[in-house]
């Protein structure tokens, strides 16, 4: 028995985007194409980028709320960094928090009723942050750790039972785990390690270092929640940051640094094989999947208009599911 498709139309930029809920995988990043760092959308076959925000502020971090019907992001439009939502009906942008702070690292929880984020908004010392959870509307903002530190990069697990983050109010920079309303803090690394997201499961952590197996230069590991069986995700040369699982658990995108350029890479859970999704000369960062794996169509003058030639080009005998 066929699927139903449902299909809806939104007017992007200069070309029109359906959005079918049930077709290939869709990812979402940051990337400065055009000069400044905007939001894109793209299938993980390299076709159909879209520039979402299309502003000349920087904008970076997007995460989706469970139903795709809106991502939040971080803007520095209004002169220092806010979390912002742009709604995918009208693609209208409103802004969520309002002060001199700095308000980074947003992150939708799977009920999408919170979002999580980072701020120093009560600290002494700008480089100090604590994680608060805030309605999507901005609203009944609560603050969650309150001890000292720097206390960034909040990641909901799959039930929205817990929060994964990072911290060093250990001393290290550990990834630190706690319940939904602050409580239960405790450390799940025993090493500095950046980048904490969950596995689809919700049985493992990922995030990234350079202080464990030897390696080199940050890279991928996994970790159960309770802090055993760490296990090596990537094996390159290059520095591996940002990892985050397809909702499906086939995927791990991350971020790939080589010299001075950020790029979209992909490993595949079962058996271990990477692919570069991006080649841009410039940066991409801050992968996201989108929810229900929403694929952009485009006209091809689009395409090449936000992504260049380069990123038209295919891997001969890739083929992504």
């Amino acid at each position: 028995m066929r699927r139903r498709l449902v299909w809806t139309s939104l007017l992007l930029g200069s070309g029109l985007i359906a959005i079918n809920a049930w077709s290939s995988k869709t990812i979402s990043f940051a990337a400065d194409l055009t000069g400044n760092f905007d939001i894109y959308i793209m299938d993980i076959n390299r076709k159909n980028p879209v520039n979402l925000t299309n502003h000349p502020a920087d904008d970076s971090s997007p995460t989706w709320a469970p139903d795709g019907s809106a991502f939040a992001y971080v803007s520095r439009r209004d002169g220092n960094p806010e979390i912002y939502v742009m709604e995918m009906k009208n693609k209208e942008s409103r802004r969520l928090t309002n002060n001199q702070a700095t308000d980074i690292d947003p992150a939708w929880s799977p009920d999408g009723r919170w979002l999580a984020f980072a701020s120093n908004q009560h600290r002494e010392h700008a480089a100090d942050t604590d994680i608060y959870i805030m309605n999507p509307n901005g609203k009944k903002a609560q603050q969650l750790t309150n001890k000292g530190g720097h206390n960034s990069t909040p990641a909901w697990s799959p039930d929205g039972e817990w929060i994964a983050f990072r911290s060093t109010l250990d001393g290290i920079g550990a990834i630190h785990l706690m319940n939904a309303d602050g409580k239960k803090q405790r450390a799940v690394t025993q090493v500095s390690a950046t980048d904490p997201t969950w596995s689809a499961d919700g049985k493992e952590i990922y995030f990234s270092t350079d202080m464990l197996n030897d390696v080199r230069v940050p890279t991928l590991f996994a970790i159960d929640v309770n802090g055993e069986n760490v296990r090596r995700l990537a094996n390159a040369p290059q520095t591996c940051e940002e990892p985050v699982e397809s909702p499906d658990g086939q995927w791990i995108a991350y971020v790939s640094t080589q010299g001075n350029n950020k790029d979209i890479h992909l490993i595949r859970v079962a058996d271990g094989e990477t692919q570069q999704l991006t080649q841009n000369p410039g940066q991409e960062f801050s992968p996201t999947w989108v929810p229900l794996g929403l694929p952009v169509s485009s006209s091809n003058r689009t395409r090449a208009t936000l992504w260049g030639t380069l990123k038209q080009t295919t891997v001969a005998g890739v083929i992504y599911r």
